[in-house]
């Protein structure tokens, strides 16, 4: 079952307003003055890549139960996450950085000290399918 990322408008707006800001800003400058080749490149190509990178994982944050495991997907990263291994599961607005494009989050605790945020679009939803493939989870609804 796959769950996508829910996705705060307003993050969206500040993440892809930064992007054309940088790009903007970039392309202003090699056009004000007259660079060099290497600064050509650098100026236009860093800031058009990383907002490749940043639409990526835009758009391929989701998550995914399997038979024993969480796979958390964003971009080219996977974070898989063994059914046994998570202690518990609660609701957090925690603006730490994860694989969450919104700040309705739940944090997921598992291993010895481990913990990853993420954002599915219906955190309940979420919890009560996660807490039939972990029942030994404390799942923390509050």
């Amino acid at each position: 079952m796959k769950y996508s990322s829910k996705m705060d408008w307003w993050l969206t707006v500040v993440v892809f307003g930064g992007m054309i800001f940088a790009i903007g800003s970039s392309g202003l400058a090699v056009f004000k003055d007259t660079p060099n080749v290497g600064e050509l490149i650098v100026a236009l190509l860093f800031p058009i890549l990383l907002s490749i990178f940043i639409v990526w994982l835009w758009l391929t944050t989701y998550y995914v139960f399997d038979d024993k495991y969480l796979i958390v997907r964003y971009g080219p990263f996977k974070k898989i996450i063994p059914f046994y291994s998570i202690k518990s599961v609660r609701k957090t607005m925690n603006p730490l950085s994860s694989p969450a494009l919104s700040l309705k989050r739940l944090e997921i605790t598992y291993g010895q000290y481990d913990t990853v945020l993420i954002s599915p679009k219906d955190r309940d939803e979420f919890m009560d399918v996660l807490a039939k493939h972990c029942p030994h989870a404390k799942i923390i609804r509050s």
